[in-house]
């Protein structure tokens, strides 16, 4: 005797396929696995670096599983609601009622657990899925990520959600128990490479929000250091909440306001010393993750230690000269460490069209000629206005090299238009014997 139609068969096929995507999203979200698998062989086969597209991915199917699942019980609430009671005795031997009671619709959502529990996680559903909407990110960060922090609820109603027992035996912690021990994990000690990144809190601002920034500190150094641009609401927050708190701390009034690390993780940035000849290019704040490569490649030149790296190629790419100042005593030291002459340093001032700049480019011309140093930066290092040709430039190294390699690792981060304009010049200049391998970072 058919009581629900189809109705049952498609939401428990959706249940199945819902378990599965919803215990995947923690997998791709375990940066500390990713972090260790990224210095195994599977990084030759795995996109590693694309794992938050993948969540995203993954996302969107586990969506379209749980609006077939709501809809599909929705319907197979209506038709039990109108069965006899018999049928219903038959269907559910666990459930108990006075025979001349027939449950309604209001019934089974509201007063069983599995309607109570599934009632409960389609909000919380529509609220993640409403704030991890781009728009929302960009605009309302902070309640993005205050929604996010919602998944543990989630995940605990859904083991509640199959106890029921209404049709089947539950059985979701068979998807879940793997997937969270590997969530919950967390690396025993602090030991990062150079190119890596951690999540950072202050409890003063929130107690619940980490921003993720790139280290800029060399793993050698007896520091961490984060080089962070005050251009959102929390950055400029902290910001002011540090500026504040040297001022009471020179004072002796109050000692400065602790941080929360959580990492490191890796990022395909770290991957440098893999090749010969390497290409770094930093668009604005990105060049952070650079800031700790350069600085190790110095240390393990100066230190005799051995390293595969031949030469490093580093373009930095800025809207103006005032945005690049804090990083020319770190080039300066460079340059001068680097005895073995290999790192080539290129920046560029892309804001060259208005007349500021266009007498500053005729000042750099002459000065450079006559001391052979930059005037912005007083480096050796050629400073470029103008916005760089990727495929000019890439087409020097390949003429000008010297070493018998097959490949060039190209190392970005910037905002997207930067990156297309990287990967685009990849492309073109991989159909020779030399291949341009891109690795990427956006913000």
């Amino acid at each position: 005797m058919r009581i629900a139609g189809y109705g049952v068969t498609v939401t428990r096929r959706a249940a199945s396929a819902m378990m599965f995507t919803f215990s995947s999203l923690l997998i791709t979200m375990c940066r500390n696995l990713i972090t260790i698998l990224r210095n195994t062989i599977l990084q030759q086969y795995i996109p590693f670096d694309s794992f938050v597209d993948f969540h995203k991915y993954i996302a969107s199917w586990a969506l379209l599983f749980t609006v077939m699942h709501i809809i599909g019980h929705a319907f197979n609430f209506y038709h039990i609601s109108t069965q006899a009671s018999d049928d219903l005795t038959c269907l559910f031997r666990n459930y108990f009622h006075a025979t001349h009671e027939i449950p309604k619709f209001h019934y089974w959502c509201w007063q069983t657990m599995t309607g109570i529990t599934g009632i409960i996680l389609t909000l919380i559903t529509a609220i993640i899925y409403t704030f991890a909407h781009k728009i929302a990110r960009e605009k309302l960060y902070k309640i993005f990520w205050f929604s996010h922090s919602f998944y543990p609820l989630f995940y605990i109603f859904l083991l509640l959600h199959g106890s029921g027992m209404l049709i089947q035996e539950p059985f979701t912690y068979y998807f879940l128990l793997g997937p969270i021990i590997i969530f919950i994990q967390k690396p025993l000690n602090f030991t990062y490479k150079s190119g890596q990144w951690v999540r950072i809190a202050c409890l003063d601002l929130s107690q619940h929000e980490y921003n993720p920034f790139t280290l800029s500190s060399s793993p050698d150094e007896s520091f961490l250091s984060l080089h962070i641009r005050a251009v959102g609401p929390w950055t400029r927050q902290i910001r002011k909440l540090y500026e504040n708190a040297l001022v009471k701390k020179q004072q002796n009034q109050s000692n400065l306001p602790t941080l929360f690390i959580d990492g490191p993780f890796g990022e395909s940035h770290q991957d440098w010393s893999k090749y010969e000849v390497s290409i770094l290019i930093g668009g604005g704040i990105g060049v952070t993750p650079f800031a700790s490569i350069l600085k190790d490649i110095i240390h393990k030149t100066t230190t005799n230690q051995e390293i595969t790296s031949k030469k490093v190629y580093f373009m930095w790419i800025s809207r103006s000269q005032k945005q690049f100042e804090w990083l020319i005593d770190l080039l300066r030291n460079i340059e001068e460490r680097d005895v073995n002459k290999i790192i080539s340093t290129h920046i560029y001032v892309t804001q060259f069209y208005d007349f500021r700049m266009f007498m500053l480019y005729i000042f750099e011309h002459h000065f450079k000629q006559i001391t052979k140093k930059s005037l912005f930066t007083n480096l050796t290092a050629d400073t470029h206005f103008g916005r760089p040709k990727f495929k000019d430039f890439f087409q020097r190294v390949i003429t000008n090299n010297t070493y018998d390699i097959y490949k060039i690792g190209i190392f970005s981060c910037g905002n997207l238009k930067m990156i297309n304009e990287v990967e685009k010049a990849c492309v073109k200049m991989s159909r020779g014997q030399i291949i341009l391998e891109h690795h990427y970072q956006t913000f």
